[in-house]
């Protein structure tokens, strides 16, 4: 700043680049030369400090999107200050708008960028961490996965990319850093409820393969859409005497026979609306011996991998079906039995009482006795071959 003598009253009009690289004199006033550092102008003093006569002010226009751009005639050029200010704006804006945690770190560990979705995140305002060290701000992350990393993408100048819990916050985060020359860039995501939802899915996972293979009946998955197994427990393995890697190469169409196929692809119609799965039924399976078995299944439909899928469940009912099968045919006798015992040895058994009493209250002469004795002895053996036919039932 430099003073002159006062001067009247004057007011300087008109912007300085008008007049840049010419003298424009004011009536009584100052003129706008091209001084060292642009255009610059002397002021009247309109101040009421009687030891200031004037001001000497150097006058820099920035320039906007619109407006021209100084050339080489004018003194200056504006336009790589312009870019240089523009790119800044767009990196700013991007890492502002981004869904990450980003911040910046010098080589110092000092923070030099904290964008507002780290705020949110970790819950420290710019105005708390930029121009800090990252570890006083964090003393409780010293030695943690993140200062290791941090740590090693210096040292070995790559990106590392790493998952690491926060204890205060009780929170997981999933982390990229990226290093250069002027220091590390950190993008960071909360990934708790990812993590939660692993976690339980992983545990639900643990709790399907213990049901699964500690189940005591042959189960198994297969593929909706091509029908091949995806998963047999050992009850499967032990009954159809198929190993597990036989299943795998398998659909279920191999374990039923050939003729009931077409039984099969109606049973595994599933309703494509409501997606209900669910079936059950009696039917005809064949083991790797080539023994037919009777099986009750039941199946659901379920997601396995990704994937539509049906978990079945099968009970061989084989001995079962054979037991119910003798139980009837041993009822069946039965009910001959006493169908015999009704009618058929009613007969015989009245001849012999008609006989007897004829016997006893008749005078009768020698050859008629002996006709009755012999229609007793017929009516006799009749019933005898009853009851053998009887006993032959009950064996």
């Amino acid at each position: 700043m430099q003073t002159t003598p006062k001067r009247s009253r004057t007011y300087l009009r008109g912007s300085p680049r008008q007049r840049a690289g010419r003298k424009l004199p004011f009536s009584g006033g100052p003129t706008i030369r091209i001084g060292l550092y642009g255009p610059e102008g002397v002021f009247t003093n309109m101040t009421e400090d009687a030891d200031i006569g004037a001001i000497v002010c150097h006058v820099q226009e920035m320039p906007t999107e619109n407006s021209p751009v100084w050339g080489a005639a004018g003194g200056a050029e504006w336009k790589p200050e312009l870019r240089a200010r523009r790119s800044l704006e767009e990196v700013n804006e991007i890492l502002e708008s981004i869904g990450d945690g980003f911040f910046a770190l010098d080589q110092n560990w000092t923070v030099t960028y904290w964008n507002n979705m780290a705020e949110t995140v970790l819950g420290k305002p710019k105005e708390q961490v930029w121009g800090q060290n990252l570890w006083e701000v964090f003393p409780e992350s010293v030695g943690s996965q993140s200062y290791m990393k941090y740590y090693q993408a210096f040292t070995e100048n790559q990106s590392v990319h790493f998952e690491d819990f926060y204890p205060p916050l009780q929170k997981w985060y999933e982390i990229s850093a990226y290093p250069s020359p002027k220091g590390l860039s950190v993008y960071f995501r909360d990934i708790t409820e990812r993590k939660r939802l692993n976690s339980a899915l992983e545990e639900s996972k643990k709790n399907y393969i213990s049901l699964f293979e500690s189940c005591p009946l042959p189960m198994w998955v297969f593929d909706l859409e091509t029908l091949r197994f995806l998963d047999v427990n050992q009850a499967a393995i032990d009954h159809y005497q198929y190993t597990k890697e036989e299943f795998l190469a398998m659909s279920v169409r191999d374990i039923r026979p050939y003729e009931e196929i077409p039984i099969l692809e109606a049973a595994l119609s599933f309703n494509p609306v409501t997606r209900r799965g669910e079936k059950k039924g009696i039917f005809r399976h064949r083991k790797k011996n080539g023994e037919i078995v009777q099986t009750d299944i039941q199946t659901n439909l379920i997601q396995y991998e990704g994937r539509p899928a049906v978990v079945t469940i099968a009970n061989d009912m084989t001995e079962r079906f054979a037991y119910v099968q003798a139980i009837e045919h041993q009822n069946a006798k039965l009910r001959e039995i006493a169908f015999m015992q009704s009618h058929v040895v009613r007969a015989p058994l009245a001849r012999i009482m008609g006989i007897v009493s004829m016997l006893q209250d008749l005078d009768l002469r020698e050859d008629e006795r002996q006709q009755l004795l012999d229609f007793l002895e017929i009516s006799a053996n009749e019933m005898d071959g009853i009851v053998k036919q009887i006993s032959d039932k009950t064996i």
